[in-house]
């Protein structure tokens, strides 16, 4: 009787607990499509509870809900209960604050909110205590080989900066007794909390001991890489990747023959500013001295310098590694192994093409919904083969509606990156490391003796100190800051006769320039730019009342003055 009676009971409380959520889900936009933001696969029932079943402790959202007597209305939309920069509604796919019980949301969700995203970046993981995400662990059989060996590497205990973004390096020296292959690679991770990522840099093969800028086994600061000539990516670790195994045709070579020394970077995030952070993290390597068909090389591409503007649902970037790029710095054929596509947090969406030389363009790596947290490595069984004259390009999508200024790219974590890394063999038939664009311009013609970008030699421009000089010489003689004279605007004319000031090179010419003048030249150079592109517009032609522009942009002369006289005010006083 006892054990019947138990048994009515325990099935009463299941009853309840399997029918409550139902009507708590339906309560709220898309309450029973939220996932778990660690995998965004596994379904979150329990949308307001720190347990993915609904049991126990309300989580933030939880609470606001049962705060605001457990209704949706604009009150709750609004908020931010987890305290990631989005809404209540724009998470739940209501971001105009319009659903009502019954209805269909506007659409589907964009995250958990009562799990603050990303969840790997640090401010997310202090408030996720109570779900902590875990990256799984790697799958290799072959690292059980008995002829696989293991070599780790990883800083000593290091303190971190208080600061948000730190590039830290080390370099190592190579197993090189004999030649090997390196087969896989693991993250050995100490600190959690502010590791963003590792990257492996080899140094050419050629490169020896004295050719390295710092000495072996000590931490040094460093920018995105920590030796200019070390460049090949042969290892990594990132949050959701946990490492590489290689497929079985190929190997990185280390040793006499191969690469004898390589750079550890570590990428530091620590937003919060917290001074008792250290962090001993590192990789391991998993080599073979029995040495395999080919040997492995890694290829980039992507763009280097871009602008995201706020507030856009969807904004894309390309880059192109031209059939001319392809052509120049491929041997013979290379064949793709695997490869993933690299952005940061406001990544959205982001593809890979390949297109033949005379052929279709196809998709090789598509992620049709990225996350910096759970990164896709797309492997291919049947290696895929670019030829010489191929052309490989690469789209990101992002999604800046959450913010208020501009971001660029760059190597912080509040920056962001579009950029695609391919394994491939054989290494010995691409010349470099990487095929990629800045401003849209093909890095691989950049460096080139002959070779013009839309009628501009650059590197013989940039080399060109007399010329360049010569230009800032005459600027000061016939230009003024913040007003623009009429020698200046002729000069000026006449200099945009050069390819190198016209189209898509002038923009980046002008990049080059911003980022290597003093204030007073860069207030030269542009100080007729409001004119000329008035003059470009040509006479108004709108309807009255309307005034014809026939002398300097007051206004745009006195934000220009305003603008540099704040820059040289910063300067003189920090």
């Amino acid at each position: 009787m006892k054990t019947l009676l138990s048994s009515l009971v325990f099935a009463v409380i299941v009853v309840c607990y399997v029918h409550a959520y139902p009507s708590f889900q339906t309560s709220i936009p898309n309450g029973g499509s939220v996932l778990d933001p660690c995998d965004d696969t596994t379904a979150w029932p329990g949308i307001g509870h720190e347990a993915m079943g609904g049991s126990g402790p309300l989580n933030p959202f939880g609470r606001d809900l049962k705060n605001n007597g457990k209704v949706w209305n604009l009150t709750l939309c609004e908020m931010d209960s987890d305290g990631d920069g989005i809404s209540n509604g724009a998470e739940l796919g209501d971001p105009d604050c319009e659903w009502t019980p019954g209805s269909n949301p506007a659409g589907q969700p964009t995250g958990h909110p009562g799990m603050c995203e990303p969840w790997s970046d640090p401010v997310c993981l202090q408030k996720n205590a109570f779900h902590i995400c875990e990256t799984e662990n790697m799958t290799c059989d072959v690292i059980n080989s008995p002829d696989v060996q293991d070599f780790a590497i990883r800083f000593p205990k290091t303190a971190v900066p208080k600061q948000d973004t730190t590039y830290m390096c080390m370099n190592f020296a190579l197993p090189a007794d004999q030649d090997y292959h390196v087969i896989a690679d693991r993250g050995l991770i100490d600190n959690k909390f502010v590791m963003h990522h590792i990257i492996l840099y080899a140094c050419p093969y050629d490169v020896e001991l004295d050719d390295l800028g710092n000495e072996l086994n000590s931490p040094y600061v460093c920018g995105m890489a920590g030796e200019v000539q070390c460049v090949d990516v042969i290892g990594g670790w990132s949050v959701g990747m946990p490492g590489f195994c290689h497929n079985g045709d190929a190997g990185i070579k280390i040793g006499p023959n191969g690469h004898k020394y390589v750079v550890m970077q570590m990428h530091w995030n620590n937003p919060l500013g917290r001074s008792d952070y250290t962090d001993s993290s590192g990789m391991t390597l998993f080599y073979t001295p029995i040495l395999r068909p080919y040997n492995l090389g890694n290829l980039m591409t992507g763009e280097h310098i871009f602008r995201i503007p706020p507030g856009e649902n969807r904004y894309v970037v390309e880059s192109e590694c031209s059939s001319t790029c392809s052509a120049r710095l491929m041997s013979s054929s290379i064949y793709i192994i695997s490869g993933f596509n690299h952005m940061h947090y406001m990544g959205r969406k982001m593809t890979t093409y390949h297109t033949p030389a005379g052929g279709v363009e196809q998709a090789i790596l598509h992620d049709p919904s990225f996350s910096y947290d759970n990164p896709v490595i797309h492997t291919f069984p049947t290696p895929l083969e670019i030829k010489p004259g191929d052309v490989l390009r690469t789209k990101c999508s992002f999604t800046s509606s959450s913010k208020v200024l501009t971001t660029t790219s760059g190597e912080a974590t509040s920056q962001e990156m579009c950029y695609t890394f391919l394994f491939y063999y054989p290494k010995e038939s691409f010349q470099g490391s990487d095929c990629t664009t800045a401003m849209g311009l093909p890095v691989c013609l950049m460096d080139h003796d002959t070779e013009l970008i839309d009628g501009c030699q650059l590197k013989s421009f940039f080399e060109n100190r007399t010329y360049i000089g010569e230009i800032f010489t005459e600027l000061a003689k016939r230009c003024e800051a913040f007003n623009c004279r009429k020698e200046c605007k002729a000069y000026i004319k006449e200099l945009r006769q050069n390819p190198c000031f016209q189209g898509k090179v002038k923009g980046y010419v002008d990049h080059v320039f911003s980022r290597n003048l003093y204030v007073n030249e860069t207030a030269l150079y542009h100080s007729c730019d409001a004119d000329l592109e008035l003059e470009a517009i040509g006479t108004c032609n709108c309807t009255p009342p309307c005034v014809d522009y026939t002398g300097t942009s007051s206004s745009h002369q006195l934000s220009l003055f305003l603008l540099v006289a704040m820059t040289t005010m910063y300067f003189l006083f920090t």
